[in-house]
């Protein structure tokens, strides 16, 4: 686990070897900048967050260095801008990102955790990751194997920006599928602790009242059924169906949908001042 310094030293000397610094960390022919541009990208949100404080060591972390009672969408909304600006933001704006989370993390520890734990990290960055995946195969057109290795690889160096060593990640995504399944199994690591079921029921309670079910309904839907069941969100055949049903219109539907209503405004403003600065 490196120091603050440490770690702003290891993120200048990366981007000093960038070709286009505007271009941040990944550029415009990644495919960083492809999938993540997608809006639709937002409702696996709630899935990633969910599964975070699955982890028992997560949750306490955000228990007991949160206010998320009274902010329940602070984290959902603070990890929604670090991850674009990390991905899309100049190598300034993304080192700068991900250094003032590396250290605000130093100061998150207790009993049994400490936020900066690579194994920690790696968690939250599996769940990232693998809720990508989730989209991908449920609300977007799913991508060839050649493409999804090549996002694996550029999620790696996503990984070591964070701080996770390189040796803790899978070396393909088959084998990171393999390490997340067994990583779900019952009697692991991963489990609903009261914090996580009391983080996660946080998450529900949406600002207006009517979107509230829509919202425990996207999270139910996105979750694997055990921890589902452990957050206490309802579920059964008939929702099944619904929830099949939107998904697979919406997957349909995005091939004709003009670019301007399903790709994220932080992806053009991206583009533009990378191409401006060649």
């Amino acid at each position: 686990m490196h120091s603050v310094h440490e770690h702003r030293e290891y993120l200048r000397q990366q981007a000093a070897q960038l070709p286009n610094p505007a271009a941040g960390f990944f550029g415009p022919g990644s495919m960083a900048w492809q999938l993540n541009r997608e809006v639709l990208l937002g409702l696996v949100v709630l899935r990633a967050l969910f599964l975070q404080v699955a982890h028992p060591k997560v949750a306490q972390g955000v228990a007991e260095h949160s206010d998320f009672r009274r902010r329940p969408f602070a984290r959902a909304l603070a990890t929604l801008r670090a991850q674009q600006t990390i991905v899309f933001g100049t190598a300034d704006e993304a080192s700068e990102a991900l250094l003032r989370i590396y250290a605000r993390h130093t100061a998150v520890r207790g009993a049994g955790y400490e936020a900066n734990d690579p194994s920690l990290l790696f968690w939250v960055y599996a769940t990232l990751i693998d809720s990508m995946f989730f989209a991908y195969r449920t609300f977007l057109p799913d991508l060839s194997p050649r493409q999804w290795a090549a996002f694996y690889e550029e999620g790696k160096l996503f990984g070591r920006l964070i701080g996770i060593p390189s040796e803790l990640v899978p070396p393909t995504k088959a084998d990171f599928d393999a390490w997340m399944t067994a990583a779900l199994q019952p009697g692991g690591e991963i489990r609903v602790s009261p914090d996580g079921y009391a983080i996660g029921r946080s998450l529900l309670r949406m600002p207006i009242a009517l979107f509230q079910p829509l919202t425990a309904f996207i999270a139910a839907g996105t979750l694997p059924p055990r921890l589902r069941a452990e957050f206490g969100l309802g579920w059964g055949a008939g929702r099944q169906r619904v929830f099949a049903a939107l998904a697979g219109g919406l997957r349909r539907l995005l091939p004709y949908t003009p670019e301007v209503l399903h790709v994220a405004p932080a992806y053009w403003v991206a583009l533009r001042r990378a191409n401006q600065a060649q």
